[in-house]
């Protein structure tokens, strides 16, 4: 009965999604792709694993590393509903094993059945909490394993999805294992329906970096600040810190790079009126690089930008978003500083603020006595560095952990290796 209803109500949909999809520009690129996949056949049987966005997109890809290195598959399709994580993914080719990237196809029961007979792959994984109820269904009935990684359900989701527990039983039913971030989260998975013994706690992936060497070794004569993943109402205050930076340290580099790549424009014709700007894709072309700011208008550089930065702010978190990954420049030894707004990273930002491996700023003033107090003392910038790498460590047990559970669910072990 709910299958009927669900697709009922998805068919009514339709016509919206159609006239949406063909005038917004973050769904047209990839829309008519997501409404009607190809009938390709590429890598028929990979380990299927699917990451919304850039940052999940990225644990997507992590967790495919992994697990190749390790005992498991030699083929993977990696999917994603935007089109900027999906360049992001192609752009980062590998040679340890097979690697496709795709849009996932709208949750429309024709899209889905075409997308899965086609592909036909091993296993899905979902990377967090999308819940989209044809996929899992469809995949159910195909005898294709359902996993979901690194599960989480925030407070206001919550409370939606206990408004839909009865209809959310159907959908976890179809599904084989929920792996959690912390206690609370399966808590949270079992009071809207799924079953307890197929409920895991491992921790948050998102800690997880292959290794990359000495990451505090840092060229301090690039003398590099960066603001990224910066939102629309936190402008104000991060113009305000780059003033005051400027005026204190003249001779740094201020990278600021916008969470929506619209922006860029809108930020480099409003700091253009004081300093010389340029944008990275043309630095990256060959472009002079000796301007004072740059404008990261690429997708997909911001880890690299990370480490050679002495500093760098997460925005997203000074105004009610909820806050961006500040865990990615601990990756690269690089001290962080970041906004009160931190609620969808809740428990890293706690970690990171109780570890002292970054600091919480609420203006534009604070991020620049923050730096400043930083640059200028040697000791504590390197027990902030080791404390980051110290967070990092710790957690690199989750995805070993994780990895363990979806390859005893599959069926692989270390000498078992699908090719």
């Amino acid at each position: 009965m709910w299958k009927m209803i669900y697709n009922i109500l998805s068919l009514g949909a339709l016509p919206f999604l159609i006239v949406i999809g063909l005038t917004n520009a973050k769904m047209k690129p990839n829309f008519r792709r997501r409404l009607l996949p190809p009938k390709v056949t590429t890598s028929p049987g990979a380990l299927m694993i699917h990451g919304a966005s850039i940052g999940e997109g990225v644990i997507a890809r992590n967790l495919a590393d992994y697990l190749s290195a390790n005992g498991g598959p030699a083929r993977f399709l990696i999917t994603t509903n935007t089109h900027y994580a999906e360049e992001m993914l192609r752009k980062k080719p590998t040679q340890a094993y097979d690697l496709h990237c795709e849009s996932l196809p709208f949750d429309l029961r024709f899209s889905v059945s075409r997308f899965l007979d086609s592909r036909r792959p091993s296993a899905i994984i979902v990377v967090e909490t999308e819940i989209w109820p044809n996929l899992v269904w469809e995949a159910h009935k195909r005898h294709i394993p359902f996993i979901i990684v690194n599960g989480r359900i925030s407070d206001r989701t919550l409370e939606t999805y206990r408004k839909l527990s009865v209809f959310l039983r159907s959908v976890f039913g179809a599904m084989d294992l929920v792996i959690t971030q912390s206690p609370e989260h399966r808590d949270r998975f079992i009071s809207i329906g799924m079953t307890p013994d197929r409920v895991f706690v491992t921790g948050n992936v998102k800690y997880y970096r292959q290794a990359i060497g000495d990451a505090q070794k840092k060229d301090a004569s690039e003398r590099v600040i960066t603001f990224g993943s910066v939102k629309e109402k936190e402008l104000e205050e991060v113009y305000s810190a780059i003033d005051l930076l400027k005026k204190s340290l003249p001779k740094f580099r201020i990278f600021i790079a916008p969470r929506e790549l619209h922006l860029a424009e809108i930020i480099e014709t409003d700091l253009t009126k004081k300093y010389s700007t340029a944008r990275f894709s043309k630095i990256k072309g060959g472009a002079d690089t000796s301007a004072e700011i740059v404008v990261v208008d690429t997708v997909g550089d911001l880890q690299g930008i990370y480490g050679r930065s002495m500093v760098a702010f997460v925005g997203g978190s000074l105004a009610p978003y909820g806050g961006q990954n500040m865990l990615e420049p601990l990756f690269v030894g690089t001290p962080v500083l970041f906004g009160p707004f931190t609620n969808t990273f809740r428990d890293i930002s706690q970690a990171i603020l109780d570890g002292k491996a970054g600091f919480l700023v609420r203006t534009g003033k604070d991020i620049h006595d923050m730096v400043i107090r930083l640059l200028d003392d040697e000791s504590l910038y390197t027990a902030t560095q080791k404390a980051g790498e110290e967070i990092v460590a710790r957690q690199t047990h989750v995805m070993k952990e994780t990895a363990e559970i979806i390859m005893d669910k599959l069926g692989l072990t270390h000498s078992t290796r699908k090719t």
